[in-house]
């Protein structure tokens, strides 16, 4: 009797951990799903996550990945690029074309922000080539933008 209680509290909190989990990355998602028409909404889902909560490499990349671009599209002039190395660095590594010209643009906007025009022109030169292959017309229309821009 004892041991199966013991089992059953453990596949308990096998199963809730594992719904946590479930949660966050919904949370990512249903940020990802506003980020266009209402960027304000993502923002604050994203800010209500926790990055420690978050159990794996890719949730981690997702999330940095997603704030960032968050914080871009309304308007939150970044100072530092911490946060948008981890998605570079995760995307870069396991070759996922479309999120690492994504994560590039992105990493191009903060140097942007914190007037490194020369890193910013580097980082948008790398996601043009990307984002053409996967053919991603209007993020290749912003590259050029912010290269005239700047």
């Amino acid at each position: 009797m004892k041991n199966t209680v013991i089992i059953i509290l453990f596949a308990m909190s096998l199963l809730s951990s594992c719904t946590i989990r479930q949660d966050y990355n919904q949370q990512l998602l249903k940020a990802d799903s506003l980020m266009q028409l209402r960027p304000d909404s993502a923002l604050n889902i994203l800010k209500s996550i926790s990055p420690k909560k978050l159990s794996t490499r890719a949730d981690n990349a997702y999330y940095a990945l997603l704030l960032t671009q968050a914080q871009d599209k309304n308007f939150v002039v970044q100072k530092d690029d911490s946060l948008i190395q981890i998605a570079v660095h995760y995307y870069d590594s396991i070759g996922d074309t479309k999120m690492q010209a994504k994560a590039h643009y992105y990493w191009g906007c903060v140097y942007r922000d914190m007037n490194q025009q020369a890193e910013a022109i580097r980082e948008f030169l790398i996601a043009a080539p990307l984002t053409e292959k996967v053919k991603e017309k209007r993020q290749l229309g912003l590259i050029y933008n912010n290269i005239g821009y700047i």
